[in-house]
């Protein structure tokens, strides 16, 4: 499948599960129950991926590897998880989502600073100046 029709279907995914989660702790849910069976919905998904596919191979697990992983899951499905959740509460998914949304602009940072990449400063800036201007306009 193309890459583009891939990354359109994550996106329409990504723009709808958030109605899914203010939906559920809007009905009393706890922030933190919401993300546990968030994850054990994740969990599940992935390991019948994992299986159907056959992409489990013992060979591919190294120790450095699998702490960065356990980190990232931990940082990216957990504390930010339960960050989010908490500002779903307090603003809502339409004005949550857009602001979420600005985390390119820190991995851009992040990867200079910390990976060494390099990036054309002049694109950053003017991508950066737009993403700011969507953002009070969706936020006005």
């Amino acid at each position: 499948m193309n890459g583009v029709i891939l990354a359109l279907l994550s996106a329409l995914m990504w723009g709808f599960v958030p109605i899914l989660d203010k939906t559920a702790i809007s009905q009393g849910m706890s922030i933190y129950t919401a993300n546990l069976v968030r994850s054990i919905g994740a969990i599940t998904t992935m390991s019948i991926a994992v299986i159907l596919t056959g992409s489990l191979r013992s060979g591919e697990f190294n120790f450095k590897s699998m702490i960065l992983l356990l980190i990232a899951g931990s940082i990216a499905g957990g504390i930010a998880m339960i960050v989010y959740f908490m500002a779903l509460q307090k603003m809502g998914a339409a004005r949550t989502v857009p602001i979420t949304s600005i985390y390119p602009l820190f991995t851009i940072f992040f990867s200079a600073l910390i990976l060494r990449e390099s990036f054309d400063l002049g694109k950053v800036f003017f991508g950066t100046t737009l993403i700011v201007i969507g953002l009070i306009v969706l936020q006005r």
